[in-house]
Parts: C-alpha cells; sequence; structure tokens
C-alpha cells in the first residue's frame, strides 16, 4: 500500500455504516498496524436520511481530514451512488448494494453489484449487510485480510452475535471471491 487509501461507505441511516467503519479503522489499526483515521457524517435524520463512515489508512502519517475521491466506495443506496460514483479514483473499486442501487453514474472505476442486503436477509438478520459488505470490500480489494476482521468482530461483539455476524462475513468475502472469479 503506498500513500493514503480513501475509502467511503454511504447508504441510508439505520444501515449499520458507521459501526462498519468503526470496525474496518480498528482492524486497520489494531490488527494490521496501519495510521488511520475514521470519520461518521449523517443528514438531518439518522435514520432514514442520508449517512456516510470515511476511513484513511496508510503506512505514513496522514495529512488529510476527508475523503475526497474514493479508492473503495460502498454505495448502498441511490443519492450515495449518484454523488460519490462520480468521485470515485478511475482505478477504484466500487461494490453496489442490488437491493437498492439500481442506476450508476459514468464511472472508469471497476462495479460490483451485490446482492448484499440480500444474503443478510437469507442469514435471518437484515442489519448483518454492513458485515457482508465489509467481507466483500476485503475479498475485492485486499486492503486488509478477512482474518484481521475476524479478530475485531470476535472483539467488538458479545457472543450471542458474533457467529451470525462472522457468518455474514463468510458469505461476502465468499462473494467478492466470487466476483472476481477467484472461486
Amino acid at each position: 500500500m503506498k500513500g493514503t487509501v480513501e475509502i467511503l461507505l454511504g447508504g441510508t441511516g439505520g444501515q449499520g455504516l458507521g459501526l462498519a467503519g468503526v470496525i474496518l479503522a480498528q482492524a486497520l489499526a489494531e490488527e494490521e498496524g496501519k495510521n488511520v483515521q475514521e470519520t461518521e457524517a449523517y443528514g438531518i435524520s439518522m435514520r432514514g436520511g442520508m449517512s456516510r463512515a470515511e476511513v484513511m489508512v496508510s503506512e505514513e502519517e496522514i495529512n488529510e481530514i476527508k475523503v475526497t475521491a474514493p479508492d473503495v466506495l460502498l454505495a448502498m443506496s441511490q443519492p450515495v451512488a449518484d454523488i460519490y460514483i462520480p468521485k470515485t479514483k478511475k482505478a477504484g473499486i466500487i461494490l453496489v448494494d442490488s437491493a437498492f442501487v439500481k442506476d450508476i453514474p459514468p464511472t472508469e472505476a471497476r462495479v460490483f453489484f451485490l446482492p448484499l442486503t440480500q444474503e443478510a436477509r437469507d442469514l435471518g438478520l437484515e442489519a448483518a449487510a454492513n458485515i457482508v459488505a465489509l467481507g466483500s470490500i476485503v475479498s475485492i480489494s485486499g486492503i486488509l485480510s478477512k482474518g484481521s476482521l475476524e479478530n475485531t468482530l470476535r472483539k467488538k461483539f458479545s457472543a450471542s452475535v458474533v457467529g451470525i455476524n462472522l457468518k455474514a462475513l463468510e458469505k461476502g468475502y465468499d462473494m467478492g471471491l466470487r466476483e472476481k472469479g477467484l472461486a
């Protein structure tokens, strides 16, 4: 990894993207020893308004204060897709939740349409779509190891819910591998 990698997780309030950003940042910092900055922003109303988490990661000191051109974009709502896909770097990676995003603005970045929310529903916990998304981000981008995320999930969640979250991570990871043609 050279320079600062910018990651933007965006969607609708209530999708758990703030938590996903915290988990991603924690895994990168604590498990992989990277320099990380994580911020969250919410629309007028937290549940239902636009929300996003921004994670910047680097081997060096991070001097930026916000994501301006994502290297990795997760779009879990149409408004996020409309606003941030055009801002994603040409060599970037865009993961789109096919349950909520139907139209993609023109981009040179690689776009992956993934049934993130549907996979979480199939597990019986729609709220785990954020963790399914993290699994896909890991397998498609290679920004960190799956093991680092697994360790962070074990620390972050209680015994009563860690199992379903580990399953969600695995589903997302496998989905990403299939999309890349590696599974």
